[in-house]
């Protein structure tokens, strides 16, 4: 998958899961805008700031005891308008309880980056996992100056079952 097209699947996710009103059709569009304009680099040559260092430590810990269903300090730390978009803990437990149940444990770590943008400090994580090796999917927290979650959501980043072609030779 060529960097501009990761990107916008990553920005598109972020801005869906910080967009609190609008179409999706707008969402793509403003999406696909930023994805063009925006310069992509490749992680090699992106060296992080501290607070992309400190951002990515803390995402680490966040997300390991949100893979393990301890949801209690991630919870804490989110801002009341993602706390929103689960209505309570026990929604957002649920959420998580059907991801395991759907998906399994987390089976191979593909990339994580973290970039900062608009004032705040993003951690993208893009994973398979054990019940479905192919799909690879990106899991993407915002955090706000204070440290908050300020954004999170997972969303699909590739399909790897696609990538596989065959060939008629004559």
């Amino acid at each position: 998958m060529n960097l501009t097209l990761r990107g916008l699947l990553l920005l598109g996710s972020l801005f869906l899961v910080t967009s609190s009103s609008g179409t999706l059709a707008a969402a793509i569009q403003a999406t696909t805008v930023q994805a063009t304009t925006a310069q992509v680099k490749t992680p090699a040559s992106v060296k992080q700031s501290a607070a992309e260092q400190i951002i990515q430590m803390r995402a680490r810990t966040l997300l390991t005891e949100f893979y393990a269903v301890k949801l209690g300090r991630l919870w804490a730390a989110f801002t009341p308008d993602v706390k929103a978009q689960y209505g309570d803990l026990a929604g957002f437990t649920e959420y998580r309880k059907t991801g395991v149940e759907q998906f399994g444990a987390q089976k191979e770590l593909v990339a994580e980056k973290t970039f900062m943008q608009s004032g705040a400090t993003y951690y993208v994580r893009s994973a398979t996992f054990e019940k479905a090796p192919q799909i690879i999917w990106a899991l993407s927290m915002g955090f706000d100056q204070l440290g908050r979650v300020s954004a999170f959501g997972i969303t699909l980043e590739r399909d790897r079952s696609e990538d596989q072609t065959a060939i008629a030779l004559p």
